[in-house]
């Protein structure tokens, strides 16, 4: 991965000199440039955009805000931040970036022992809100006066994400158990940190063989994933542990584009983003509990496939929306930015790729598909510049204008976050809903790349444990089956049987 120190306009924009970025490309990749104006023209734009089409179970969609949250974490204490200092924050995180559930964990031992029952290898767990005279243990987040005791608050940020932090909690007390009986001479430490190594590289497979197949292109997941190619991002030695730019910055950008209106979170409730939002600590429960009421616990079959479970059917579980430049704006105020009037999301993700100095999307596929154009072949990776029709999704929804008449020069040169998106819409079947080519490309070999930096990865170890069976039935060429981890796996061995949430209380109307 190649170096850029103090590439173009940074200073200008607030961003820290002494930050060093990398990226995935040469430094000939001169930075694409955009004023302010048609930034927000286009944010603007993207928060109107009707999609039709949906994409993968709704699952994946919150899976990747919590492998984002473990990529990369905020420094700054709060929700209110200057542009800058968001910037700098999320890449000074993200210079030993790492898939080590260090959001789950912490960042070392000290602040592990204070998410552990005391005296035990056990994490500690949460208990939900039945009524005034009981509660259901080990269906919330552990909690002192209703905030989340986690190592990053940001998973208790939407009751999606936080109900996931908690499978991993759990997850963990799994292995525990399991593995005391194995190795009964283990002592507390010990056993808390083989628990630990066994989450982590279960997490880790998970990543790779599941979330990943159902969000990047299938001939790149074939390639980069399953018979482990590398085109973009070729592992020198001694190389540091660092998220490229084209990644903070653009292809990891796509899972806000998923997010619907309204979710079903169990046979009795279904909850709005404002629900999802206010159904957590940070959002005080509504205002009623100082804990998750019991109605509202996920039944993860809407948000997962089960496949030996058929309590509902398919078209009842929740479909994330198709990826595309749709943006919903009601997502617009999750973090305040005090020096700026910008409080549109896409907005923000279009002046962030702009401070990290990103090339245009035509400047990216002229560069890969020149350089790269035998392995791309050999692969049979088709990367191909978009037309000025596909920019402006013309052919898959509602005729936009989105660009070209005020702002020409962003169909010439287009911010490469907006470019990716719009590249997940290109001739793909109705029902395909993951990115692009190249968005697939970036964002495969980002993350596989960090896991062939650590020699505790996955790829490395040969220590994990076969107690949970892998149900995702892969046919390669010539019949051949293989079967991967599923995220519904890990959340069946720790759920005994995945009960129907409705069958603990009433629903409660909130």
């Amino acid at each position: 991965m190649r170096q850029l120190i103090n590439k173009g306009n940074r200073e200008k924009s607030g961003l820290s000199p002494k930050v060093i970025l990398y990226t995935l490309f040469d430094n000939e990749i001169s930075q694409a440039v955009f004023e302010e104006p048609p930034m927000h023209a286009l944010g603007d734009a993207m928060s109107e955009i009707v999609v039709s089409g949906a994409s993968t179970l709704s699952g994946y969609a919150y899976l990747g805000q919590f492998l984002a949250h473990d990529l990369s974490r905020l420094r700054g204490k709060g929700h209110k931040l200057t542009i800058a200092a968001l910037v700098n924050d999320r890449l000074y995180s993200s210079v030993t970036s790492q898939l080590d559930l260090s959001s789950v964990y912490g960042a070392n031992p000290s602040v592990s022992n204070r998410f552990r029952q005391e005296g035990s290898a056990l994490m500690r767990l949460g208990a939900a809100f039945v009524d005034e005279n009981s509660v259901l243990a080990g269906y919330d987040l552990p909690r002192e006066n209703g905030k989340a005791i986690i190592a990053d608050d940001r998973n208790d940020e939407n009751l999606i994400v936080s109900q996931l932090h908690l499978q991993f909690l759990k997850l963990h007390n799994y292995f525990v158990k399991n593995i005391c009986c194995d190795e009964p001479g283990l002592s507390t430490d010990e056993l808390f940190e083989a628990a630990k190594e066994q989450v982590i590289l279960h997490y880790q497979e998970v990543i790779l063989y599941d979330y990943l197949f159902e969000i990047i292109h299938p001939q790149v997941w074939n390639s980069i994933i399953e018979n482990d190619l590398s085109i973009l991002w070729k592992i020198e030695p001694g190389e540091p542990s660092v998220l490229p730019i084209e990644f903070i910055g653009a292809a990891a950008r796509f899972g806000h584009s998923m997010v619907l209106d309204e979710y079903a979170l169990n046979s009795n409730v279904s909850a709005t983003l404002d629900v999802l939002f206010s159904m957590t600590g940070e959002g005080k429960f509504g205002g009623k509990f100082d804990k998750l009421p019991v109605s509202h616990i996920i039944d993860w079959i809407y948000f997962f496939d089960f496949p030996s479970i058929k309590r509902i059917a398919a078209n009842s579980k929740n479909k994330a929306r198709k990826i595309s430049p749709r943006v919903l704006i009601e997502l617009q105020n999750t973090i305040t930015l005090e020096d700026s009037k910008v409080t549109n999301l896409a907005s923000r993700n279009l002046i962030r790729g702009n401070q990290l100095g990103l090339g245009s999307g035509q400047d990216v596929v002229e560069y890969v598909t020149s350089n790269y154009s035998k392995e791309l072949l050999e692969s049979g990776i088709s990367i191909k510049p978009l037309t000025n029709e596909e920019l402006n999704l013309h052919k898959h929804f509602p005729p936009q204008t989105l660009l070209g008449i005020k702002f020409p020069e962003l169909l010439t040169k287009t911010p490469l976050w907006y470019y990716l998106m719009a590249e997940a819409c290109v001739d793909v079947p109705k029902d395909f809903g993951r990115l692009g080519p190249l968005g697939s490309l970036i964002l495969a070999e980002s993350i596989k790349g960090l896991l062939k930096l650590d020699k505790k990865s996955y790829y490395f170890s040969a220590k994990r444990r076969q107690d949970i069976r892998a149900s995702k039935e892969i046919v390669q060429a010539g019949g051949k089956k293989k079967y991967y981890l599923q995220m519904s796996d890990l959340i069946l061995a720790v759920n005994s049987e995945l009960p129907d949430p409705a069958q603990f209380s009433q629903p409660k109307q909130i």
